[in-house]
């Protein structure tokens, strides 16, 4: 496998992940920040991960991102002047919501390759 033959053990456990979740790793990368979009596609591309699952995961998890910028922006302009604070505490209770889903995720992946035993 190339992965594992130019990066370690490490890269080949990813492309291998990324392999066989591709609806969750499209959907998990599009929600931190990382590469732009060419480099995230080509890698996933390498990896050999199903296209629809690719895409479904990247329709979805751009969803979260657009709706913060289109919602909240002008929120969190009136929050940075200082002019409203429930409008900052409304911002960070979103903010809150979304890292504790991120975490969840990530747990949750993790326990299904340790069922799996990778």
């Amino acid at each position: 496998m190339a992965g594992t033959r130019h990066g370690g053990k490490t890269v080949g456990r990813l492309t291998r992940f990324v392999g066989k979740n591709a609806f969750y790793a499209s959907f998990m990368i599009r929600n931190v920040p990382s590469a732009p979009f060419i480099v995230v596609n080509m890698a996933f591309g390498a990896a050999r991960a199903s296209f629809p699952g690719f895409l479904a995961g990247c329709a979805l998890g751009v969803l979260p991102k657009t709706a913060l910028v289109a919602f909240f922006g002008g929120s969190f302009m009136t929050a940075v002047s200082g002019d409203g604070v429930w409008t900052s505490l409304i911002l960070a209770g979103v903010a809150l919501a979304w890292l504790i889903l991120m975490l969840c995720v990530r747990e949750l992946v993790k326990r299904r390759e340790a069922a799996r035993g990778d």
